[in-house]
């Protein structure tokens, strides 16, 4: 996981105020229950009983401060090695597709295997069992020496800390703190919650600025990286398949028959004889249904007189891997034609349209938000309806409020990007948002930034369901198409110095391997 990835996945997480309460809790009660013994100690028990006290208190300590790997020359604690460990592990459970992992955060992370579908989403190609503390130990060892490869890089070239990173940093440990807060617990404990027993507050922010510093680097390389037109043309060229998108509508005819229930409930699968009558019916059906739409009849009428028939369009449809789009995308197709074609089940009536790329201008826009987070609200009570639109109208006033305060002053890009630093909930710096392409943003975000009308330096305040965002339109970019060509060739270009950057490092477990996790 990139450094910028691993960033992004940490402040979504600790934004959310998403901690384990029960292991928060655990651990506030276990400091307090700390205190109490050493008072009950320092008054009642002997000598002897203090010392070995004493030794099972600094326990802790000892073990945070072990050697937990040597990588190269560099020596990483047991608690740094903890942290990178959590830091896999809360970019596991803050992913959109941790559902389909088959995780159960209840459970043990050393009595649970990794499932196909978990290896297959998380790029891991042993082919053996392999348990989540196993897969999040490598995948901390991996993190840190890519970490290690980028910090010499960066070392090498100077890159140092800056205001920017400084200002994103204290954001960040500023929101940690909050979220803790909000939730009842110290920033300690919370820490400790998210990232482990053993990583404290100093070593959760030092390993915070190294993200931060190296993801700005690894930013700064690609954001450097820069393209002819004849090299984005001629790119295109070889790979117009990828870029290029279609047009076309069909009707998709389910082939495959239906399971039934016998008296008991028990599912009763087709029989084969079954299975191929339905695939003739959907042929017979695919083939009158081409009749039709080559006599005059359209393809979304025609699907409405069939039961196993679905219509589709595409206005924008990308080269995929189905039968479909394999159909569309060939080479030899012609605008206007149609066919009926098979996947070995289903049959479909497809007719081409058009094959382009995509023309239109992507613009830039900078914007302030005003968040209606109403994660707070209890939406069980009675009032949640009015608190929620007591919030709306307490956010909705204060983007008024910044939006006068901007048009009170100089009223320029600029001021208005120094007031996004100041008050935006977004983080993007000066609120700039660029190369933004069709339906990148939410919808009334969207329709605002390509209105027709729309021109430089025009303002407004627009509700989303984000909360109210104040923008100012800064003008249109390049075209899309030019914009994905260049995307691709930055991200192949910077895939390969980043591989260039990962030194052969010998990594070397020490002592303290043994306490983390």
């Amino acid at each position: 996981m990139s450094a910028s990835r691993e960033k992004k996945n940490r402040q979504t997480f600790a934004a959310s105020g998403a901690v384990d309460p029960k292991a928060v809790r655990a651990a506030e009660e276990k400091a307090k229950q700390r205190k109490s013994n050493i008072l009950y100690i320092s008054v009642a028990v002997a000598f002897v009983l203090v010392a070995a006290f004493v030794l099972i208190w600094n326990s802790a300590a000892l073990q945070r401060s072990k050697t937990a790997l040597t990588i190269g020359e560099t020596k990483y604690t047991t608690a740094q090695v903890q942290y990178a460990y959590y830091a896999a592990y809360n970019d596991v459970r803050s992913s959109s597709y941790v559902s389909y992992m088959g995780l159960d955060t209840s459970k043990s992370l050393s009595s649970q295997t990794l499932s196909d579908t978990a290896k297959a989403l998380l790029g891991v190609t042993d082919q053996g069992s392999l348990t989540w503390s196993q897969y999040l130990l490598n995948k901390a060892k991996s993190d840190l020496q890519a970490t290690q490869s980028l910090r010499a890089a960066a070392d090498k070239e100077n890159y140092t800390w800056t205001d920017h990173m400084q200002a994103e940093y204290d954001k960040l440990v500023d929101t940690v703190k909050s979220s803790a807060k909000n939730a009842g617990y110290s920033y300690k404990n919370y820490v400790k919650a998210m990232y482990g027993s053993l990583v404290t507050p100093g070593v959760f922010e030092d390993m915070t600025k190294t993200s931060i510093l190296l993801s700005d680097y690894q930013n700064d390389y690609k954001d450097s990286l820069t393209y002819t037109d004849e090299e984005i043309s001629q790119y295109y060229e070889d790979h117009k398949s990828t870029f290029d998108v279609a047009a076309y509508d069909y009707i998709r005819f389910t082939g495959s028959a239906t399971s039934t229930k016998d008296a008991s409930g028990n599912t009763v699968e087709p029989t084969d004889e079954q299975a191929q009558a339905a695939k003739d019916a959907a042929k017979a059906a695919a083939d009158a249904a081409l009749a039709r739409f080559q006599n005059g009849e359209d393809l979304e009428t025609i699907s409405k007189d069939y039961d196993i028939a679905s219509f589709v369009t595409q206005d924008e449809g990308s080269n995929g891997t189905d039968t479909v789009s394999a159909w569309v995308f060939d080479i030899t197709r012609t605008p206007g034609e149609s066919a009926v074609i098979d996947d070995g089940t289903n049959y479909y009536v497809v007719h081409f349209k058009s094959m382009s790329r995509q023309e239109y201008n992507t613009i830039d826009v900078r914007h302030i938000l005003a968040r209606v987070d109403s994660s707070s609200l209890d939406k069980k009570s009675d009032t949640y309806e009015q608190d929620l639109a007591d919030l709306k109208a307490q956010k909705k006033a204060e983007a008024e409020k910044i939006y006068q305060e901007w048009k009170d002053g100089e009223a320029t890009e600029e001021s208005f990007a120094a007031l996004a630093d100041k008050y935006s909930a977004d983080s993007p710096e000066g609120g700039l948002y660029t190369q933004v392409y069709h339906n990148m943003m939410v919808t009334e975000f969207n329709d605002w930034c390509f209105d027709a009308a729309r021109q430089p330096g025009d303002t407004d305040i627009v509700e989303t369901t984000y909360g109210y965002h104040i923008m100012y339109f800064v003008g249109q970019d390049l075209p899309y198409w030019q914009v994905r060509v260049t995307n691709t060739l930055k991200t192949n270009d910077f895939n390969d110095w980043y591989k260039g950057l990962q030194q052969d490092y010998t990594v070397t477990e020490g002592s303290g391997m043994k306490f983390v996790g």
